[in-house]
């Protein structure tokens, strides 16, 4: 009876020391959880303090400066054109001088222009000329100015040319005079009056 009694009783003093290191070990536990607790479900971390210094530094914030995305490209922007278009003006060619301006003709001397032959006859249409120079081209033109017949020299001296009837009317409609004017290459243009007789 007292082997069994001391059994028991040795059963129940090893049931209780068991229970009693069982609930240090989960207060233990529940501590330890508690701590985790705090740093898993604390506050979450800013960006300042993902600027914080690690360690014992000091805790001042890091200012980061804001930069505009389009700011950035449109300075890049500028300055992709900027070196462009320096290239492409140290590329340029010079520009070419500038062709001097053509001489002028030269005068013809009055005893060597184109002058009318004859008298020329109200409406006739047979114009003579003396002097002519190969190659000229001769605008006849009524008194009024109204432009009349367009021809070229064929030889030089003497030579004639004929108009049609309605342009010997229109040379002659006027009275008194046409003029006639002389252009050649390489020299200057004049004008000549011609004498109308009835």
């Amino acid at each position: 009876m007292k082997r069994v009694l001391g059994y028991v009783l040795g059963l129940v003093a090893a049931l209780s020391l068991a229970g009693a290191a069982a609930t240090t070990a989960n207060a233990d536990g529940g501590a330890a959880n508690a701590g985790s607790g705090q740093a898993v479900t604390g506050s979450p971390r800013t960006d300042t303090d993902a600027n914080e210094p690690q360690g014992g530094g000091a805790t001042g914030t890091l200012v980061v400066p804001n930069t505009d995305s389009s700011s950035v490209a449109s300075s890049s922007s500028e300055s992709s054109a900027s070196s462009s278009s320096s290239a492409s003006s140290s590329s340029v060619a010079p520009t070419k001088p500038e062709k001097p301006s053509k001489k002028p003709g030269k005068v013809v001397a009055n005893g060597k222009k184109m002058r009318g032959e004859k008298h020329y006859r109200k409406n006739s249409t047979v114009i003579l000329f003396q002097k002519g120079r190969k190659g000229a081209s001769v605008v006849l033109r009524n008194r009024k100015g109204q432009f009349v017949e367009k021809f070229s020299v064929k030889k030089s001296g003497r030579f004639s040319i004929k108009l049609s009837k309605k342009a010997a009317l229109k040379l002659s409609k006027f009275g008194k005079n046409f003029t006639f004017t002389v252009s050649q290459k390489g020299f200057k243009t004049y004008t000549i009056k011609y004498l109308i007789f009835k």
